[in-house]
């Protein structure tokens, strides 16, 4: 019975502590953990790994040079020729911090420096000289045709002097002087246009838009001005200090607690946090929405199938930059209400203030009409779709290509002599990747952290089944204890041997003593 009670007592005590250390101890501890891992508190580990990310980005540009350009003057449709990637590291840093201890926020601007990587492009140094669409002069004449078309002949006079008198908008350029460096801007002029012109580019130039070469000199690229300089609009996020699942949350962007573009609830909504910190527990029933501060916009990623990154299990989500003339809820993002671009494409005009337009690379997923304006193009899922691969657990992207094209709408425009005979089309000028790849070092730590709960799961169910198995041999001794007993009361009630029917014979007192008394001798 002691052994029984041993064993009865060894094997509850087990089971229980096991039950309650493995779903409720554990659960709860695991919590408290990752809660102060991923909130973004000062001096946190998380905070130093977001503020500052520790390894490069990926970030690849994609030029299409212009094959037919002289055609293009006269009415034919574009031929396009795509050159790239050019490779940089992408080192993302977020500067000039300031936490906000009464609604748990903290707001920063993002500085990112792209550094150059010949042997990563292909064969591709920067210095090849390309036909491309001068951006900027495009930039000016569509966005002229778009709010002020009365302005053209203004605008055609400053092109003319700015520019000296450019014969086509199409211009043979170095790679490198697009993206970096910079296509000169002379606005050391008298006339009326160009100084009514250089008057507004001295303004973008102050806001950081433009490269100042010299006293009224500029440089228009497309990353140049941006490239190591804090942004001029400051994000605000939740630190999830209060809220785990909060944390990286946009609630403010620049002084603002809404978008303030698109003069719509919905689509002036912050939705999600800003695209470099999510909250753990992360499955496929929720999609990954983070605001993108070029598009001003909210975009969303829905699940689509279970991958693996380097052992781990993950859940890939994919975006698409929607149809509004299918959902209601996106028409906000139309140019106007009656004027709604088509799938896969959105008008950027309120955002940037210029007529750009966005779109996925190649224009995949777009509709089949932009596609058929120019030729040269060769949509794929695999090449031009943006998508995330999620380790569920943590929360972290282990593998992400975020991918954008970047176009604008050309026209016939009478008044601008070098486009009075242009083609329509949506004219593609460049695409970017981002891409980020989890480090080995990070990844061993992800690994870790699964390695972990592992070993408790597989501890909770040990404690559980000895608990279960101590509990069944004290049964089994209760068992054999109450057959034994058992047995000795049979043999008390009957006088008959266990597992026989002979009897036995009683003992009797008088034959016991008469034997044991010796004989008396006389």
């Amino acid at each position: 019975m002691q052994r029984m009670m041993k064993f009865g007592i060894g094997g509850v005590s087990l089971f229980t502590f096991g039950v309650l250390f493995g779903w409720v101890l554990f659960p709860m501890l695991l919590k408290t953990m990752i809660h102060k891992q991923i909130a973004l508190k000062e001096g946190g580990p998380t905070r130093a790994l977001w503020s500052k990310f520790p390894f490069a980005l990926e970030f690849r540009v994609y030029l299409f040079n212009v094959t037919n350009p002289e055609e293009i003057k006269n009415g034919a449709k574009p031929i396009l020729n795509q050159v790239g990637p050019y490779f940089f590291e992408e080192w993302q840093e977020k500067v000039n911090l300031e936490d906000r201890e009464e609604d748990d926020t903290v707001e920063y601007a993002i500085k990112n420096k792209w550094i150059f990587v010949p042997e990563m492009s292909e064969g591709l140094t920067g210095e090849e000289e390309l036909m491309l669409p001068h951006v900027f002069i495009l930039v000016m004449v569509m966005g002229t045709v778009r709010d002020k078309p009365a302005a053209l002949p203004v605008v055609n006079k400053a092109v003319n002097s700015i520019f000296k008198n450019p014969s086509n908008v199409f211009v043979k350029v170095k790679a490198m002087d697009l993206m970096f460096n910079g296509l000169p801007i002379d606005c050391r002029v008298s006339d009326f246009p160009g100084s009514a012109v250089c008057a507004e580019l001295k303004k973008q130039a102050e806001l950081g838009n433009l490269q100042i070469e010299g006293p009224d000199q500029y440089r228009f690229s497309l990353l140049g001005a941006k490239n190591d300089t804090p942004a001029a609009k400051r994000v605000r996020v939740l630190r999830g200090i209060k809220k785990l699942n909060d944390v990286g949350v946009v609630v403010g962007f620049d002084g603002r607690s809404n978008i303030s573009t698109w003069d719509d609830d919905f689509c002036d909504r912050f939705n999600g946090t800003d695209g470099t910190i999510f909250h753990p527990w992360l499955y496929e029933n929720e999609d990954v929405v983070s605001f993108a501060p070029d598009l001003c916009r909210s975009l969303s990623t829905t699940f689509q199938q279970h991958t693996s990154v380097a052992g781990l299990k993950t859940n890939r989500y994919v975006a698409f930059l929607g149809d509004p003339q299918q959902s209601p809820e996106q028409r906000c993002y139309c140019p106007a209400p009656d004027k709604c671009l088509k799938a896969g494409v959105m008008d950027l005009h309120k955002c940037l203030g210029a007529p750009m337009v966005a779109s996925h690379p190649h224009f995949y997923l777009g509709d089949k009409e932009y596609l058929s304006m120019v030729d040269g193009l060769n949509p794929s899922e695999e090449n031009h779709g943006i998508f995330l691969d999620f380790e569920p657990f943590t929360g972290s992207p282990l593998s992400a290509r975020k991918r954008l094209q970047f176009n604008i709408f050309i026209t016939k425009v009478e008044k601008f002599k070098v486009m009075k005979n242009f083609p329509d089309a949506l004219l593609p000028l460049f695409w970017v990747e981002e891409g980020v790849v989890m480090p080995d070092w990070l990844l061993k730590q992800v690994k870790m952290g699964h390695t972990m709960v592992k070993i408790v799961k597989y501890m909770k169910w040990m404690m559980v089944l000895g608990g279960l198995g101590l509990c069944a041999f004290a049964g089994y001794l209760y068992y054999q204890g109450q057959r034994k007993a058992g047995e000795i009361e049979r043999v008390e009630a009957n006088g008959t041997k266990p597992g026989s029917t002979e009897k036995i014979a009683p003992l009797n007192v008088s034959s016991l003593h008469s034997v044991r008394v010796p004989v008396m001798v006389d």
